[in-house]
């Protein structure tokens, strides 16, 4: 599904974001949640989606819930920025549409679970909004996307490891690797490590590359790796070469490699920037 879940006031304040936007626009649910969706859109879109919001309140003088059963639909298209690493990049809109239903907050039950009506909750606890309804609606993307720019790390700091010829072809993939990027290890045996990086940050990797070539050993940077699911992950490497034990040659290149979430590598790409950054809010 290349959407995800949005709730927002009838002001244009988002309430609720579904991890799943990460993977889409490149943004955390942090970095929504609690801000209005206007700043998010071009601003020659900012009037038609203000008033398709709030049309539910010029039209509905009184929220009863047969009125929320007859009107409470909405569906519109709009433009919605990207996330970026460095906040002063050339801003890129993905085209997007929105469908959802009105609902009234005044019927969201008060409980501490977990799920989404707990989140919206939870969320109104501190609020002052006054008509207590918002617009929960699926965001999907008008274009789909066949590879996720990347996909949102339940356990990061998940490991496995692999063994590389000198000119990086696969020679080995030990147990923990399929369930981590989808791959069996006969999948992959004899083809190269490059067939699976991303084309921006392969120069990087060269560069890690001759370095370990160089020294014997060491640490790659932050890179994305395609699983076979057709997902971007994000590793970093330890490596290091063995040696033949009677001539000294190097023979094999052995890896471990380690899941890293998004939000560590963002956060790592700013501060090389200069950019101070809050850590994401945990849920």
């Amino acid at each position: 599904l290349d959407g995800f879940f949005l709730a927002i006031m009838t002001d244009g304040n988002i309430i609720y974001v579904s991890e799943s936007v990460t993977s889409l626009l490149e943004h955390f649910p942090s970095d929504l949640v609690d801000q209005n969706l206007l700043n998010f859109l071009p601003m020659g879109e900012h009037s038609d989606v203000y008033k398709a919001l709030s049309s539910h309140i010029m039209e509905g003088e009184t929220l009863t819930p047969e009125y929320l059963k007859t009107k409470n639909q909405l569906e519109f298209c709009c433009h919605m920025l990207r996330g970026t690493i460095h906040p002063k990049e050339p801003p890129v809109y993905e085209y997007v549409k929105f469908i959802g239903n009105f609902k009234s907050l005044n019927n969201v039950p008060n409980c501490t679970q977990n799920g989404f009506e707990g989140v919206i909750q939870r969320s109104l606890v501190h609020s002052a909004f006054e008509d207590r309804v918002c617009l929960i609606a699926t965001v999907r993307l008008a274009k789909p996307q066949f590879i996720k720019e990347m996909c949102t790390v339940e356990e990061p700091n998940e490991e496995f490891t692999s063994r590389h010829s000198l000119e990086w072809k696969f020679l080995f993939l030990d147990h923990r690797a399929p369930p981590i990027i989808g791959y069996l290890p006969f999948e992959v045996l004899g083809t190269s490590g490059y067939d699976y990086y991303h084309v921006d940050d392969l120069e990087t990797l060269a560069k890690c590359h001759e370095h370990l070539m160089q020294y014997g050993k060491g640490k790659s940077c932050y890179y994305r790796f395609l699983t076979k699911g057709q997902q971007w992950i994000w590793l970093q490497t330890h490596y290091y070469i063995t040696y033949h034990q009677w001539n000294s040659r190097p023979e094999f290149i052995v890896c471990t490699h380690t899941v890293v979430s998004y939000a560590e590598v963002r956060a790592e790409q700013r501060r090389e920037l200069g950019i101070e950054e809050s850590p994401p809010e945990m849920a």
